[in-house]
């Protein structure tokens, strides 16, 4: 039975990708098994990177925070209940948050897991071997991480008990069924991104270190495991991580010598960029209408006002109060990406925690991160060093720089937002031309935690539903 599930879905991914059929050798009609590694890689090529023109992200998720808001009186469509925190309810349930991040992340797990299982098995050099592990368990990594913060509580809430709490099914091998299989806490999803980025580091610093940006490596393992110690708390382990990507890579994009602004031949979100560690996904996963920024949604006036005087990404970053960080989509290539800047602030906030909790020699050096980030964000006419200050404002100064550089991209201010505290946040939505209502989402809302979607707990019974937000009605 466990051959033929695995062979299905190898046949699967075939169908899907037609370039892996010279490195796969047929059996069978039905029966077709990887032989080498660079079969495997190019497996993980074609149904593991969320970058070959499938769905690879839930344009829903752009719409939850509080850095877009409605863009006057223009029909919101389809995207109207995720704009406005609503459930899954009516006849389609797809229309919630989120709904669709479930069914783009699992099957990528699904060939992660083929792969891993099938690297002993097949021929090529160690180098070749490990590379190809390497990527699926840092790719494994990243995707149960964002599964975990999209449909579980966030670890280190106040109201949170990772031990308890349940998170999302580990499927850890080939096996394409979920029948039967329960809901892991919260702390064994975490426990297994750890394991998986311990590996896929060791073995992509070892025999992986690709050069080609559209391809995880160890610099973006490092990342994300700086990423995850902050939503751990685990400040040191942070400032670890963050280190180890800034001692391999420290290079940062200067606003100050852009140039002429064209998100066309210049985007911000693009393998060219010189602080890009890693770039993936789609750009119509993102865009919210028609492959442009125009349309019912725009930049929020909280964030607008947030961009001091000089600094650069007012203008490189934004136009029309609209964010022009990619191209259009017709000629944009990738949708998101990981960048260097990320490793500066999350060292900072990780240096700014350890200085509240007493560790005062930490805030100088929280500060000196910021700075190096923000002299190459402000013109220099206008560029001033930030100062030290009390823990708590030097705290907000970090989440500030965090949220100007980050927003409209993969799902940062989301996920800030539930692991500082799930703070009620406001959206205006226009009834009519002349009249408005304010939907909000509440201190520690239901909503802040997305619904499983309806057709997976149809398939799997032993799949515990989270907490059901209350239909939403303006006020």
């Amino acid at each position: 039975m466990k051959k033929i599930i695995l062979t299905s879905l190898l046949f699967s991914i075939v169908l899907l990708v037609s370039s892996c059929k010279k490195f796969l050798e047929e059996q069978s009609q039905t029966d077709i098994i990887p032989k080498t590694a660079a079969a495997l890689n190019e497996l993980l090529i074609g149904a593991a990177y969320n970058n070959n023109g499938r769905p690879a992200y839930d344009v829903s998720l752009r719409l939850v925070d509080d850095n877009i808001i409605q863009n006057a009186y223009i029909d919101l469509g389809v995207r109207g209940n995720a704009y406005t925190w609503q459930p899954q309810t009516g006849d389609a349930p797809e229309l919630a948050a989120g709904a669709s991040m479930w069914s783009i992340f699992y099957p990528m797990l699904m060939t992660c897991n083929t792969v891993l299982e099938y690297v002993p098995k097949v021929s090529g050099t160690v180098a070749e071997k490990e590379n190809v592990e390497g990527q699926a368990h840092l790719l494994r990594a990243y995707y149960y991480f964002m599964l975990v913060n999209f449909y579980a509580r966030p670890y280190a809430d106040r109201l949170s008990n990772p031990d308890q709490d349940l998170g999302v099914p580990l499927m850890l091998n080939s096996g394409l069924s979920f029948e039967g299989k329960p809901r892991n806490t919260v702390a064994e999803v975490y426990s297994q991104v750890l394991a998986d980025l311990d590996k896929g580091i060791e073995l992509m610093e070892r025999s992986g270190r690709n050069d080609n940006t559209y391809r995880i490596n160890h610099v973006a393992g490092y990342l994300l495991a700086s990423r995850v110690h902050l939503h751990m708390g685990n400040w040191q382990k942070a400032i670890d991580a963050a280190t180890n990507v800034l001692s391999r890579k420290s290079d940062l994009m200067d606003l100050g010598s852009w140039g002429v602004v064209n998100q066309n031949t210049k985007p911000v979100v693009d393998r060219l960029n010189v602080e890009s560690i890693w770039v993936f996904g789609v750009p119509d996963g993102v865009a919210v209408q028609d492959g442009t920024e125009n349309g019912n949604y725009r930049l929020s006036d909280e964030l607008l006002s947030l961009f001091e005087t000089g600094d650069l990404r007012s203008s490189i970053y934004i136009r029309n109060k609209k964010s022009i960080k990619r191209p259009m989509v017709n000629i944009a290539k990738v949708g998101q990406a990981f960048r260097v800047s990320e490793a500066l602030l999350n060292r900072a906030e990780a240096y700014a925690q350890l200085n509240k909790l007493g560790q005062t020699t930490n805030a100088q050096l929280a500060i000196n991160d910021l700075n190096t980030l923000r002299k190459k964000r402000f013109s220099t006419a206008s560029y001033q060093d930030l100062n030290s200050s009390g823990a708590d404002e030097l705290l907000q100064k970090c989440a500030l720089e965090k949220r100007k550089e980050f927003f409209d991209e993969e799902s940062h201010r989301w996920f800030d937002l539930r692991r500082s505290g799930m703070p009620a946040i406001r959206h205006l939505y226009y009834e009519s031309s002349v009249k408005t209502a304010i939907y909000t989402l509440n201190d520690h809302d239901a909503a802040y935690v997305f619904q499983i979607p309806r057709i997976a707990l149809d398939k799997n019974p032993n799949l515990v539903p989270n907490p059901e937000p209350a239909i939403r009605t303006g006020q």
